[in-house]
């Protein structure tokens, strides 16, 4: 069995026939709505299995997938959250693995890994997803199927990609840069004991791999995301509504000001999941005290339920607990200032480190 014939193999009829569409689709839409330079093609292997890998800023990478990649490639895509549309429909009619991050999803790593088996590629994000990042917060998912299956990694840099469907919608025609780099060799390992770190060794050489051939604006995003610190501070009207509370142990709300400062890390759960966060995605505006109330105990809630699990894969452990600690002293304070019939301000301070 070819390996194209393979991939087949699990698609329905409709499926099969909505990849062809959609190949041709993302054919038009790269060549009459973006200007695209492509360069290292000569680096796409003939045959597979093959992981091809790359930075990922928008949802329109994953367009870039499947316009570029040979049709026996399975793509991988987020199972988490519902995504907004069409994206939902789209990634159920191609068929697409989806991954609940921030969990041991046993089933779609057998999916991919018996893809790879098959003689199939694989498309990944290394990073795990769109949200705004630093280099080094890439995951070692690539990494471990590498090595697992030992099948080299095709590095790949999307340029001028992130928030870039406005532009397009707008017809602006934005600049848009791929470059496939040289395949990487298989992750080989020969301390079991050491694997955790030679996956992480390998997931950063990777990432360095793409960083090197993406646009000075894509690589400035990366380079700020590695030196700017986040602080947040609720301002009230009338200024004393919230003095008393507030205090010397008021927190800095540094978690809630970098999430509010992320479109694409807000976004999942204001725009697709429908969260009251308006305060907070639209910052630096006054609001009624009882909408912040309102924010704080949905995200709350959400992040212990349908999103558990959410900032702790995006930002650590460490953060994700902070967060919930900043969003009860939220909770309270706006709770204090809507006695007052207050209106809150939440600004946010982005400010570079060393």
């Amino acid at each position: 069995m070819s390996a194209v014939t393979a991939s087949s193999a699990r698609l329905t009829p409709l499926q099969r026939r909505f990849r062809a569409l959609g190949r041709r689709l993302a054919r038009w839409v790269e060549a009459n709505l973006t200007h695209t330079v492509i360069t290292g093609q000569d680096n796409i292997p003939a045959r597979g299995p093959v992981i091809f890998a790359a930075n990922h800023a928008s949802t329109y990478d994953a367009v870039l997938f499947i316009a570029h990649l040979p049709e026996a490639t399975e793509l991988v895509g987020p199972g988490d959250f519902k995504l907004l549309f069409p994206a939902e429909h789209v990634i159920e009619l191609a068929g697409i693995v989806r991954i609940k991050r921030a969990t041991l999803d046993r089933e779609s790593l057998r999916l991919m890994s018996g893809a790879l088996e098959a003689g199939l590629n694989l498309a990944l994000f290394p990073e795990g997803g769109t949200w705004e990042k630093r280099l080094e917060d890439v995951k070692p998912g690539v990494a471990y199927l590498s090595y697992t299956q030992h099948v080299p990694v095709v590095p790949i840099s999307f340029g001028g990609t992130y928030q870039v469907w406005g532009k397009i919608v707008s017809l602006q025609r934005p600049h848009i840069h791929i470059h496939f780099g040289e395949p990487l060799p298989p992750l080989e390992i020969a301390d079991r004991k050491a694997r955790a770190q030679g996956m992480q060794d390998y997931s950063l050489m990777l990432m360095r791999r793409i960083y090197e051939h993406l646009p000075p604006a894509d690589q400035a995003r990366y380079d700020r995301a590695a030196h700017t610190g986040y602080r947040g501070e609720l301002l009230a009207y009338p200024p004393n509504a919230i003095a008393t509370t507030a205090g010397d142990a008021a927190p800095d709300f540094s978690v809630l000001a970098e999430l509010a400062s992320k479109p694409n890390l807000i976004s999942p759960l204001w725009r697709n999941a429908k969260l009251p966060l308006t305060p907070l995605a639209q910052h630096g505006r006054f609001y009624p005290a009882a909408d912040f109330v309102i924010a704080a105990e949905r995200l709350q809630s959400a992040l212990a339920g349908e999103f558990a699990g959410y900032l702790n894969y995006r930002l650590g452990d460490e953060r994700a607990a902070q967060a919930l600690d900043e969003l009860d002293a939220l909770r309270k304070t706006a709770l204090a200032a809507h006695r007052h019939r207050a209106k809150l301000m939440f600004v946010v301070d982005e400010s570079l480190t060393d």
